[in-house]
């Protein structure tokens, strides 16, 4: 069975893990006195070229195209050395500012939708987390809230619910707007992709789109949609989700960086 996936950063990846030959290399860079940063190096069949790339979510990580000499890894770091710590600083700066995973939030923003859901929160004796809908978009979380763990984890199954309620239909109208069936659609909370589509007609989302613009939205959808038709990323499949979407260049580019909208208290909660 295959599945095509759109997921925070392009794949198919594989992790690496350093050889001999670039610990060496590490230690000769490490002499000249020079601060290497923790990285992630990820393998990309179709990567032409290195890319490094600096995100909250994952810091620092490098793709290279199989078959890339590792060894050659440190060097490049080293050259791009005054824009990585330019890039990790900014990070580090985003992080700084944002509102710890364990501070309770006052409200819930779906831009996807246009709503926002004020949250009220209740200490009570009751061994589990309960989320009440009150006064239209209006959340009251009580039970034992004073334990981060089990109310984040309350939310994102809110969220999870939320997402069935406004993603399903929504895939569903867009097939049939664009003429194109699919057999499911099923939704879950995951770190890494925003959707996916199987060769058993299933279109997987991640609930955390409602977090995304609404054009975001649409053009995921768009983008699994197509893969009822086009099972790969061609240049047949990309022409076809142009067609549906003209603005799709531009929306594959602003997805790369769309984790952004997902808040701290969730982030934690993988």
């Amino acid at each position: 069975m295959w599945t095509a996936a759109i997921v925070h950063q392009d794949p198919p990846f594989h992790v690496c893990f350093p050889s001999d030959r670039m610990l060496a290399a590490w230690r000769a860079i490490e002499r000249k006195s020079i601060l290497l940063p923790d990285y992630t190096i990820r393998e990309s069949t179709r990567a032409k070229h290195v890319r490094f790339k600096v995100s909250l979510a994952d810091g620092l990580v490098i793709v290279i195209p199989a078959g890339f000499d590792h060894t050659r890894i440190p060097e490049l770091l080293e050259e791009k050395q005054a824009w990585l710590l330019r890039s990790l600083r900014e990070v580090e700066r985003l992080r700084a500012s944002m509102p710890s995973p364990d501070l309770q939030p006052l409200q819930i923003e779906l831009p996807s939708v246009g709503q926002i859901w004020q949250l009220d929160w209740v200490e009570t004796d009751n061994a589990c987390i309960s989320i009440r809908e009150v006064d239209g978009f209006r959340l009251q979380i009580s039970g034992p809230v004073e334990n981060p763990a089990a109310w984040r984890a309350a939310l994102k199954r809110w969220l999870i619910e939320r997402g069935k309620d406004v993603l399903i239909p929504w895939t569903k109208d867009l097939s049939r707007d664009l003429d194109v069936p699919i057999q499911r659609v099923g939704i879950r909370c995951q770190k890494t992709r925003w959707g996916s589509y199987s060769s058993k007609g299933t279109v997987s989302l991640n609930a955390q789109l409602l977090l995304l613009p609404r054009e975001l939205v649409r053009y995921v959808l768009i983008h699994e949609i197509c893969h009822a038709v086009h099972a790969n990323h061609s240049s047949q499949f990309w022409r076809l989700v142009r067609q549906w979407e003209p603005e799709a260049d531009a929306y594959r580019s602003q997805l790369r960086t769309a984790s952004q909208y997902v808040p701290n208290w969730l982030r934690s909660n993988y």
